[in-house]
């Protein structure tokens, strides 16, 4: 099959299909969680619980609002920006859990399939190995990839778009990451930013780019938001958490790292990818109330389903994510593919631990994460190359061939 039949998207793909009938689906279960209540814990505290734990915090901010209302009133329904990238720009649908990623011209077209093929993988990778390895990473859902052959899609959705935006009528439909709650923004700024914008807290996270607030977990630096940064450069959106931060807020980085080198080991060894340029976050999933019995969605179109799962989005979770997988490729296994999978490790932000002698915090952390990469490797592949990435990783450190990168 070549890339237009895999692409092409008709009116059956439409249709609820396995891909498909989780549509709605993202958070945990009501009766496995508590609701957390944030008015009683100071910032740090709050912050230690909301990003280490899978509890509910309850949040009222405009998004939650915006969404509940569209939940409930499919007038309220559109598309609205959330972020833009190199590849294609995010809207999402209000109201749902859902969101389409359109390329930013024709030229990304293929960007944006090859962006829709390896998220496929790295699912598929997932839920291959899953039934012998308890997998402790989120990857969003992946519903669909529509083409302008896509009528349906097109004639219900197309008019819900902003006027202004660019749609090349090819897009991929996947699972929204939601930013963290109100509350832990509160927390981020009270905990780790300059008296001059605490001061003055209230209008700084109103600002649209300080409410699209995920956080880039950062292990591999360390570093401090320093009193005399320039603030007007500050905000929150993809905001970088540094490994020592994580530490003052008795954060598990451990876990942190085990869940990193788990998902790297998953994507080299089973997907059979590099991992270039994918990022760790730290986003939020609204509640899941309700959800269809089998018999409900039989023969029920898309649209017809998202219809019969209830979502409360003022209670939202915080989970470890891994997104964006646009810029991955995959590797051989020899030599040209060790080197291709060792420049990616130190190409991408440094979420990864370090083998830093520098300092003993970051030598026992990578390794957690090396032990916990080789322990998953050995139950994917009987190759020398995992040894060889993590010699290679280790030696290319000592040498400070990237000394400085990342600090």
């Amino acid at each position: 099959m070549d890339r237009r039949e895999q692409s092409r998207t008709d009116q059956s793909a439409y249709s609820i299909t396995e891909s498909i009938k989780d549509l709605a689906v993202t958070g945990f279960q009501y009766a496995r969680n508590y609701i957390l209540s944030p008015e009683h814990l100071a910032p740090q505290e709050l912050l230690a619980r909301l990003l280490s734990t899978k509890s509910y915090i309850s949040t009222q901010s405009s998004l939650a609002n915006r969404n509940n209302a569209a939940r409930d009133d499919v007038e309220h329904r559109r598309f609205e920006e959330i972020g833009q990238g190199q590849c294609g720009t995010v809207y999402s649908l209000t109201g749902t859990t859902m969101v389409a990623k359109i390329p930013n011209s024709a030229a990304k077209i293929d960007q944006l399939f090859a962006d829709y093929r390896m998220h496929f993988e790295v699912r598929q990778a997932m839920k291959e190995v899953s039934t012998a390895i308890q997998i402790r990473i989120n990857v969003p859902e992946l519903h669909m990839y529509v083409s302008p052959k896509s009528d349906n899609f097109w004639t219900d959705c197309g008019p819900l778009f902003p006027m202004d935006a660019v749609v090349e009528k090819f897009a991929l439909l996947s699972e929204r990451v939601f930013p963290v709650p109100l509350p832990v923004r509160e927390a981020l700024v009270d905990t780790l930013f300059p008296k001059v914008i605490r001061k003055r807290k209230q209008d700084f996270l109103a600002r649209p780019e300080n409410k699209s607030c995920l956080i880039r977990i950062y292990l591999g630096r360390r570093q401090i938001t320093k009193p005399e940064t320039n603030v007007q450069n500050l905000k929150l959106r993809n905001f970088p958490l540094h490994v020592n931060e994580m530490e003052d807020m008795s954060l598990d980085t451990s876990h942190f790292a085990c869940v990193m080198a788990q998902t790297l080991a998953i994507l080299h060894w089973k997907a059979g990818i590099d991992g270039n340029d994918i990022e760790f976050i730290l986003g939020s999933s609204p509640m899941q109330m309700r959800g269809p019995s089998y018999g409900e969605i039989v023969g029920k179109d898309m649209w017809a389903v998202a219809e019969l799962y209830h979502f409360d989005f003022g209670h939202r979770s915080t989970s470890i994510w891994v997104i964006d997988f646009n810029q991955c490729a995959r590797f051989e296994e020899n030599d040209a593919g060790l080197k291709q999978i060792v420049d990616a490790f130190f190409w991408n932000d440094p979420y990864y631990p370090r083998p830093n002698l520098e300092n003993d915090k970051d030598m026992e952390l990578w390794a957690v994460f090396r032990k916990q990469y080789l322990d998953v490797s050995t139950m994917l592949t009987e190759s020398v190359m995992p040894e060889e990435f993590i010699t290679r990783i280790e030696a290319r450190n000592k040498k400070g061939t990237v000394s400085g990168l990342f600090n």
